[in-house]
């Protein structure tokens, strides 16, 4: 009678999956030209300074984001790479970042943003 209890609860325990780590499917999404999906946030601001390590902006409201720069940073400008040292202070950037194991940002793809040209006003004729 023990043995056909126990054999009971343990195939009604059986019947639930049980939750393995590492077995969590990630909804797949399509790779679209030009989509990064690696990147998780985009930011624009001015490229204020960069060194071996590290990616300085300032956002819109003054204050400065740091990021970190790895060997699979990628930089463009007008969409043809370029080196970190191409870029000049004040230059309108945007910056495709991901973060890491501990959340830092790291910059994955950082790209200056192109000067809009000025509208050209209608010109309408004189009254005469």
């Amino acid at each position: 009678m023990l043995t056909n209890c126990l054999a009971i609860v343990t195939l009604m325990l059986l019947q639930y999956p049980y939750p393995y780590p590492g077995r969590v499917r990630q909804p797949q999404t399509p790779n679209l030209p030009g989509t990064n999906t690696d990147a998780v946030a985009t930011f624009t601001g001015a490229f204020k300074s960069a060194d071996k390590k590290f990616l300085f902006l300032e956002v819109e409201d003054g204050n400065t984001m740091r990021m970190y720069i790895t060997s699979a940073t990628k930089f463009f400008r007008d969409d043809k790479p370029v080196k970190i040292s191409d870029f000049h202070p004040g230059d309108n950037i945007t910056v495709d970042a991901s973060r890491d194991a501990r959340l830092n940002l790291l910059a994955v793809r950082v790209a200056v943003v192109p000067a809009k040209a000025p509208e050209k006003e209608k010109q309408t004729p004189a009254p005469q």
